[in-house]
């Protein structure tokens, strides 16, 4: 039956423990973080700046297809046989 106690209030003291934990923690970094408005406006500015990158890279792969599909299309245009009129 003492065994069984023992097995019983250990989680109960580690639930605690790990509780106890969690707000010490929370403590720390609530102390270490900037308020709310100002992290919820740091969020925004991290999405921004990654959506700008990725509106770049497809500005560039925009104009990297561009440039391929006229040069495609150019060796097309070089290899058609010239309509001769005869007389």
């Amino acid at each position: 039956m003492m065994g069984k106690k023992r097995e019983d209030t250990s989680p109960e003291t580690l639930e605690e423990e790990v509780q106890e934990i969690r707000r010490a923690v929370f403590r720390i970094l609530e102390g270490l973080l900037p308020p709310k408005e100002v992290r919820e406006e740091v969020i925004r500015n991290v999405y921004n700046i990654e959506i700008s990158f990725l509106r770049i890279f497809k500005t560039l792969l925009d104009y990297k297809l561009e440039t391929l599909q006229q040069k495609m299309g150019g060796n097309k245009g070089k290899k058609k046989a010239k309509k001769i009129e005869v007389e």
